[in-house]
C-alpha cells in the first residue's frame, strides 16, 4: 500500500515537472515571437522626416553670418577711426563752400535791394532826366526780376546747407564739424618732403615777402568785391577794378563802413607782419636795399 502511494506521487511530481517545463518553453517561445514585432514597430527615419530637421541648420549658419558681419563692421569702423582726419577735411570743405554760397547770395541780394532803392528814389526826385519813367521803369522791372532770382537762389541756397546738416547727423560724425576749418590747414598726409635750403639772396627773400602779400590779398579781394556791389548797385563787369573811388554820401549801406574797417585792419596787419619780415631778413644778411 505503502509502495503504491509512493509510486503515485512520484508520478504526480514527474507530471508537474513536465507541465512547469512546458510552460517555459511555451513562454520563450511567445517571447521570441514577440520581439520581431517589436523591433519592427519601431520609428524607422526617412528623408521626408530628416527634411523636417533640415530647417535647423540655417539657424547656426545665420549665426555664423552674424559673427562675420559683425567682425567687418568692427573692421570698417577702426578703418574710419584710422581716416577721421580726412573725412574731417572732407565735411569741412563741403561746410566752407556752403556757407560761402549763402553768404554770396545773401550779398547779391542786399546789393540789388540798394539798387532798386535807388532807382525808385530817382524815378520821383530826378527832376533833370527827361522822360524819366521810360528811363527808370525798364531799369526797375529788370532789378525786380533779378530780386525775384537771387531769392530762388538764396533759398537753394541755404536748403542745401539744412540738407548737409542733416546729412551730417546721420552719419554720426561730430556736429562740430559743420564749423571745423580743418582744410584750411595743410594736409600732413600730402605734405612735401622738406626741399634742400635755398640761397638766401635778393630774389629769395622778395620771394618771401611777396607771399605776405598774396596771403593777404587773398583775404581783401572778395571784400573789395563786395564793397563795389553795394557802392555801385550791380557786379564787377569783365577787367574792372573793385577799388571804388569817390566819397560815399549819407545812403551808403551800412555793410559798406564794416568792409571799410576790415579792409583797413588788415591792410595794417599786413604792413606790420611785412616789417617785421624784412626786420628779421636783414638780421640774417639781406641788405636793407633788397626790399625798396
Amino acid at each position: 500500500m505503502i509502495r503504491q502511494m509512493l509510486v503515485l506521487i512520484t508520478g504526480v511530481a514527474l507530471l508537474n515537472l513536465s507541465v512547469n517545463a512546458q510552460s517555459l518553453a511555451d513562454l520563450a517561445r511567445k517571447e521570441r515571437e514577440k520581439r520581431p514585432t517589436e523591433k519592427s514597430a519601431k520609428k524607422v527615419y526617412t528623408n521626408e522626416d530628416l527634411d523636417k530637421y533640415g530647417a535647423l541648420r540655417p539657424a547656426s549658419t545665420t549665426s555664423t553670418e552674424t559673427q562675420s558681419a559683425a567682425s567687418a563692421a568692427t573692421v570698417a569702423k577702426t578703418s574710419d577711426l584710422t581716416s577721421s582726419g580726412r573725412d574731417e577735411r572732407a565735411w569741412s570743405k563741403r561746410f566752407i563752400e556752403a556757407k560761402a554760397k549763402v553768404q554770396e547770395t545773401k550779398t547779391q541780394g542786399e546789393a540789388l535791394q540798394a539798387k532798386l532803392n535807388d532807382l525808385n528814389l530817382k524815378l520821383v526826385r530826378q527832376a533833370d532826366v527827361y522822360d524819366r519813367e521810360n528811363v527808370y521803369g525798364p531799369l526797375i522791372g529788370q532789378t525786380r526780376q533779378q530780386i525775384e532770382k537771387n531769392k530762388a537762389d538764396s533759398a537753394a541756397a541755404q536748403q542745401a546747407l539744412e540738407d548737409l546738416r542733416e546729412e551730417l547727423r546721420k552719419s554720426g560724425q561730430p556736429a562740430s564739424w559743420e564749423n571745423s576749418e580743418a582744410v584750411l590747414k595743410p594736409d600732413p598726409k600730402e605734405a612735401q618732403p622738406a626741399a634742400k635750403p635755398k640761397n638766401k639772396d635778393q630774389k629769395y627773400w622778395q620771394d618771401q615777402l611777396a607771399t605776405i602779400d598774396k596771403r593777404y590779398s587773398a583775404l581783401i579781394a572778395p571784400l573789395e568785391i563786395e564793397r563795389f556791389q553795394l557802392v555801385n548797385r550791380r557786379d564787377l563787369k569783365q577787367g574792372e577794378s573793385p577799388t571804388v573811388t569817390g566819397t560815399l554820401g549819407l545812403g551808403a549801406p551800412p555793410r559798406v563802413i564794416d568792409i571799410d574797417v576790415q579792409i583797413k585792419e588788415l591792410v595794417k596787419k599786413r604792413d606790420q607782419e611785412k616789417q617785421e619780415f624784412v626786420n628779421q631778413a636783414i638780421r640774417e644778411g639781406a641788405l636793407p636795399g633788397w626790399f625798396r
